[in-house]
């Protein structure tokens, strides 16, 4: 009997779509990752249906949108009945080893519960908050290797870090590559594969926290990329004039407002290291593959929850007000062992990934999920599309972007205390429902950078009132009054013409 295909899952965190070469980036330093693009399917239009950690990280999991899942930000729980759910069961149930290594940040359960046999490199929790590069097995290695991290700072931080990153938001790190976080959680990885049982199919996940800030990079990746190659977005000019107001008035913005250009590249540069030390990472992971033999036997799959806007209107990171392409557009490379390649601009959201690895398995996975499967397009550039559009959805509870621990349901969401932003993307445009703000809408074709806010203009009235009565119809199912909000405008102006 042929042992089914092995499935492996490597994560970036805050890694945008265009910061490869295979994705037309110049400066990108990408060739292990360029390479793998050469032999797969390229998806260019991947979106997550949140654009922060936790929530973006449980809908790829469990294939639910998050207000169906329960994590409404950073820190919420998972709803109950899911703590023990998720495209990992599936695979378990079928037969097949399961590891998971790395950034977790499903917060309200575990690897174990959620269907992984074996897990490595999982950070603490700390305070009820799962964090991301706090994992106490490196911080005691990284003693041993004669270095010494801040005990009050999460992110790894020695006290010539601190200094670097108090006069810039981007520096070289004190510590060499080979000591560094993503090095020392491959090495963890790639020795858990040592111990996978023989003969059994496996579903492997290594999920790197690069490059997710602060932009601090170990040398050579600080300096390997050439600045004159790095392009600054089409928007940086323009910045965040004419966007809402909870976007002009945000940390994002106002915590940038004083980089020069030279800064905005320098920090854009350190970010695309990050990326290149994550694709140094992947190289390594393909090499043991192949010298196992088990490389042309196995789905390889690589993504990021979300991407980080980068100077694009002036704005840094990502999170709930954020509904912009370079937040919400993530990188999507998926390799079949048969080697077909192609390249393809159909919509898929991180909650297709569960289902199509389980049909590229014959993997049943029963729970009810929001993701469809999109197998037929892996190899296949002319296959039908599974989606005419994608949307995002962000929560906010009395004002708060994150939690402790305690749970936010969608079903308890009340306006005004609570805030929602909700968006859709279709081939043509961009619409940005905000309870609490001005609404947005782009046209993509004329305006592919989202400069020119559409929204109030009567030409684009139509426009507004068909993706608004779409994006209500979209969240109805568990915000009714949130869909009666969004409707609320139309409504009346279909009254006073009547």
């Amino acid at each position: 009997m042929t042992r089914r295909l092995n499935v492996l899952v490597v994560m970036a965190d805050e890694q945008s779509w265009n910061t490869l070469g295979c994705t037309g980036n110049p400066a990108a330093r990408t060739p292990y990752l360029d390479d793998l693009a050469g032999e797969s399917t390229v998806f260019d239009a991947c979106y997550t249906p949140f654009p922060l950690c936790c929530p973006a990280r449980t809908s790829l999991w469990t294939g639910l949108m998050p207000r169906h899942h329960g994590v409404l930000g950073n820190w919420r729980p998972i709803e109950p009945r899911l703590r023990a759910a998720g495209v990992a069961q599936a695979f378990a149930g079928a037969g097949y080893y399961t590891h998971y290594n790395g950034k977790w940040h499903v917060p309200g359960t575990t690897p174990d519960r959620m269907g992984w046999a074996s897990s490595s490199a999982i950070p603490a929790v700390l305070n009820g908050q799962d964090r991301g590069r706090y994992i106490e097995e490196y911080r005691e290695w990284v003693a041993e290797q004669g270095y010494t991290f801040d005990p009050r700072h999460i992110e790894n931080l020695t006290a010539q870090d601190i200094a670097a990153l108090a006069e810039r938001p981007y520096a070289t790190s004190s510590l060499p590559p080979e000591v560094y976080l993503e090095t020392w959680q491959c090495d963890r990885f790639l020795e858990n594969l040592d111990q996978r049982p023989a003969d059994t199919p496996w579903l492997a996940v290594c999920s790197f926290n690069a490059p997710h800030f602060p932009m601090l990079v170990p040398s050579p990746y600080d300096r390997i990329i050439d600045r004159d190659k790095v392009r600054l977005p089409e928007s940086h000019a323009t910045g965040t004039a004419g966007k809402p107001r909870e976007v002009r008035e945000s940390h994002f913005a106002r915590d940038f407002e004083h980089l020069s250009e030279q800064d905005w590249i320098e920090v854009t540069s350190h970010y695309l290291g990050l990326c290149a030390l994550v694709d140094t990472q992947f190289g390594r992971i393909r090499r043991y593959l192949e010298d196992a033999g088990e490389w042309d036997r196995t789905v390889v799959v690589f993504t990021s929850d979300h991407g980080d806007m980068m100077g694009a209107h002036r704005l840094m990171e990502k999170g709930h007000w954020l509904h912009y392409e370079e937040d919400l557009r993530v990188p999507l490379i998926v390799r079949h062992p048969d080697g077909r390649q192609s390249r393809n601009a159909n919509f898929v959201s991180l909650c297709d990934i569960g289902p199509t690895l389980c049909e590229m398995t014959d993997v049943p996975w029963r729970e009810p999920h929001d993701g469809r499967s999109f197998a037929a397009m892996v190899g296949n550039a002319s296959a039908a599309p599974i989606r005419d559009y994608v949307t995002a959805e962000t929560m906010l509870h009395d004002g708060r972007p994150g939690g402790d621990g305690s749970p936010f349901h969608a079903r308890d969401w009340q306006w005004p205390r609570d805030s929602l932003n909700v968006s859709v993307r279709t081939a043509g445009h961009r619409y940005v429902f905000r309870s609490h703000d001005e609404a947005e809408l782009y046209d993509l074709v004329d305006d592919p950078h989202e400069q020119r806010n559409l929204a109030a203009t009567p030409e684009a009235a139509s426009v507004v009132t068909r993706l608004a009565e779409l994006v209500a119809d979209e969240v109805a199912d568990v915000l009714p009054d949130a869909a009666t909000l969004i409707r609320a405008p139309f409504a009346q102006t279909s009254k006073g013409t009547s």
